[in-house]
């Protein structure tokens, strides 16, 4: 004869001596069970360098390895130099990735605009970062750093000011070439570093003095506004 199970209830009763699943339960499990869920290549390299660049701002090159880079990123350190060879390589890229993200080149339907607005949207300051002192932490490491590791510093200037200072040189070129501007071909180069500097002016004292930095957007617009009106003054053609 059949026993009945005094662990499964009546229909409509609650069984008695196990306790109820949560809702959802079994799905979890077997998600748990499956493969792990693969990232894009692209997002997982985008991954690797943003948690580079939260390290690098927090520590300095000194106190990073790649070993905290894998950490702080949730892979190991196989598939970190699987994407990098070396440490220096992958703050590198980190450096590239935020200083591309501070300024952008014109979109095909942007070049129709004015000369200024042309010189606006490229010297408009756009961090994609949650703090807005990362990347300034991010130089002042790099500073403190640039004697055990001069590449970095070399890095950080050629794809950060150096940056958007060879998005103005090609801007300049083509607007001397048009006529919009009188300028000749050999001091182009320093126009764009002069007109970068005027709009992100000396650093030294943000490094020195947090208060002084422009937080505002408003306040950041006004001084590269200006900065181009004084720049496009001496620069513009003038008639006889």
């Amino acid at each position: 004869m059949l026993r009945a199970d005094p662990f499964v209830g009546k229909p409509g009763q609650e069984q008695i001596g196990m306790p109820n699943k949560p809702a959802g339960c079994d799905e979890r499990a077997a998600r748990r069970r499956g493969r792990p869920v693969q990232m894009d290549p692209a997002e997982r390299e985008a991954l690797v360098l943003d948690r580079a660049i939260e390290l690098l701002s927090e520590r300095g090159p000194d106190d990073v390895t790649m070993a905290d880079i894998a950490k702080r990123a949730g892979m190991s350190k196989r598939t970190l130099y699987a994407l990098y060879g070396s440490r220096e390589e992958l703050l590198g890229a980190g450096l590239k990735r935020m200083s591309q993200s501070l300024f952008r080149p014109l979109d095909p339907d942007e070049r129709g605009a004015s000369l200024e607005e042309r010189l606006r949207i490229l010297l408009t300051f756009t961090p994609r970062v949650e703090n807005p002192f990362v990347p300034l932490e991010m130089l002042r490491a790099v500073i403190a750093g640039a004697p055990n590791y001069p590449e970095l510093g070399r890095s950080l200037s050629r794809k950060g000011p150096g940056q958007v200072a060879d998005l103005l040189h090609e801007e300049l070129a083509r607007s001397a070439e048009s006529g919009e501007i009188e300028i000749v071909p050999e001091e182009i180069a320093a126009a764009a570093e002069l007109l970068v500097d005027m709009v992100v002016g000396n650093t030294i004292p943000c490094l020195l003095d947090p208060d002084r930095i422009l937080l505002d957007p408003e306040e950041q617009a006004a001084r590269r506004d200006r900065a181009i009106d004084i720049f496009l003054n001496g620069v513009r053609p003038r008639g006889d």
